[in-house]
C-alpha cells in the first residue's frame, strides 16, 4: 500500500466513526458506503477492520454497526477516568488479594455498565477480562447499582432475559434497586452467567454524584450466595475509600436515604 493510500484508508476510517451520533447510533454497510462515497465492498471491508480492532461492533454478520468498547475506553479515558483508575486502583488491588476474586471497575455508558479497569483474581477460572465490554445494567451487580444511584438510566423497551435469573419485571427491578439503596450495594446471582456470582458498591464524586461502580465477581462456587453479604459489605468499604480519595465525606450508617449517601 502506498502512502497515499494508507493515508485515504486513515480519512476513510474516521469518516466511518464521525459518522455515528445520537441520531444515527446504529448504520448499515450502504449507509456508510453513501457517506464514504464509495462501493459498499470497500466500506463493508474497512468497518471489518475497525470490528476487528475494537472501533465497530454489531451483533449479526449482517446487522447493523455501532461505535465499540475500545472507542468508549478512550472517551472515557480522554474524559477523566483515568483519574478514577487511578485512585481506585490501591483499593481494588487490596480487596483482590484479600478475597482473591476478580475486581472491576465500571462506569455508565448508554444503557450499559463498562468496564474500564481489571485487577485479576489469583484463579485461572473466572480469570477472563472484562475490560471495555458493555453489559446490561439490569443484569449485572454493577449495573444495578448504576441504575440505583441515578448514574445510568434505566432502559427503556423490555429487559432483556440473559439467563433464567435476570430480572425481567420492571416491577422487579424497582423493588430491588430500593434494596440496593438501603444496604448500599447490590447483589447477582448467575443473572448475566450461569455459576456467575457479583456484589457491587457505589463510587461517590466530591459532591455525592455516583460516578462508578466498584465489583467484585467470581464463580458460585467459591463466591455462594451465603457469602454475598459479606462480601457486599467489604466492597462497600473499599468504595468508601476510593469515594474519600475523590473527596466524598459521606458514609453509610443506618437506613439510606434516596441518594444513598448517609451523612
Amino acid at each position: 500500500m502506498t502512502q497515499q493510500a494508507g493515508v485515504q484508508s486513515v480519512r476513510r476510517a474516521l469518516t466511518i466513526l464521525s459518522a455515528f451520533d445520537n441520531r444515527s447510533s446504529e448504520l448499515g454497510v450502504g449507509e456508510l458506503a453513501g457517506r464514504l462515497d464509495v462501493h459498499p465492498s470497500t466500506a463493508s471491508r474497512l468497518a471489518a477492520t475497525l470490528v476487528a480492532q475494537g472501533f465497530l461492533e454489531r451483533e449479526e454478520e449482517a446487522g447493523p454497526f455501532r461505535l465499540g468498547p475500545e472507542l468508549i475506553r478512550l472517551g472515557l479515558l480522554a474524559a477523566g477516568a483515568s483519574s478514577l483508575i487511578a485512585t481506585a486502583r490501591p483499593a481494588m488491588e487490596e480487596l483482590a488479594a484479600e478475597l482473591a476474586e476478580t475486581i472491576v471497575l465500571s462506569v455508565a455508558s448508554g444503557t450499559s455498565a463498562v468496564d474500564i479497569a481489571q485487577v485479576d483474581a489469583r484463579y485461572l477460572i473466572g480469570g477472563k477480562s472484562w475490560i471495555g465490554r458493555q453489559l446490561p445494567l439490569h443484569a449485572t451487580s454493577d449495573g444495578k447499582v448504576l441504575l440505583a444511584w441515578g448514574a445510568a438510566a434505566r432502559p427503556a423497551g423490555q429487559l432483556g432475559s440473559v439467563t433464567k435469573r435476570t430480572i425481567t419485571s420492571r416491577d422487579e427491578l424497582d423493588a430491588e434497586l430500593v434494596r440496593i439503596r438501603n444496604r448500599g450495594f447490590a447483589t447477582a446471582v448467575g443473572e448475566l452467567e450461569e455459576g456467575l456470582n457479583g456484589v457491587a458498591a457505589p463510587i461517590f464524586s466530591r459532591d455525592g454524584t455516583c460516578v462508578a461502580a466498584l465489583n467484585v465477581s467470581g464463580p458460585s462456587y467459591r463466591l455462594p450466595s451465603s457469602k454475598l453479604q459479606a462480601v457486599g459489605r467489604r466492597c462497600r468499604q473499599a468504595a468508601v475509600v476510593v469515594s474519600g480519595g475523590l473527596g466524598w465525606s459521606g458514609g453509610w450508617s443506618g437506613r439510606l436515604d434516596s441518594g444513598g449517601a448517609a451523612a
